[in-house]
């Protein structure tokens, strides 16, 4: 598998394990750089107590409305937008992607 820009730079190459093997891959750069990551954030200092997680107040909910120039709608569910456009557009180029026998020649 790989990975491209919309430039078609292949920015990342991973194996595949065969359809169907039940095998998982995993890239020891990944596992490592995500370890590292978690243990440069840890720290043993109390929880910030000014930062709450809090619904969205009305005046929020309204000025969103507002911005997006059309009512909410009641049921949180129905504001979800997916548009795939985009990912399938992204897909697109990477099918057309040169291989790796088209990038390096012999």
């Amino acid at each position: 598998m790989r990975i491209a820009t919309t430039g078609r730079a292949v920015i990342a190459q991973h194996r595949r394990a065969p359809r169907g093997s039940g095998q998982t891959v995993r890239d020891d750069g990944h596992v490592i750089a995500l370890e590292r990551a978690a243990l440069a954030s840890f720290t043993d200092r109390a929880p910030c107590k000014t930062k709450v997680r809090r619904p969205p107040s009305a005046a929020a909910l309204a000025e969103a409305e507002h911005l997006r120039g059309q009512p909410a709608a009641g049921n949180p569910a129905e504001r979800v937008v997916v548009d795939l456009s985009t990912y399938a557009a992204v897909a697109d180029r990477l099918r057309s992607a040169p291989s790796s026998k088209e990038e390096s020649p012999e």
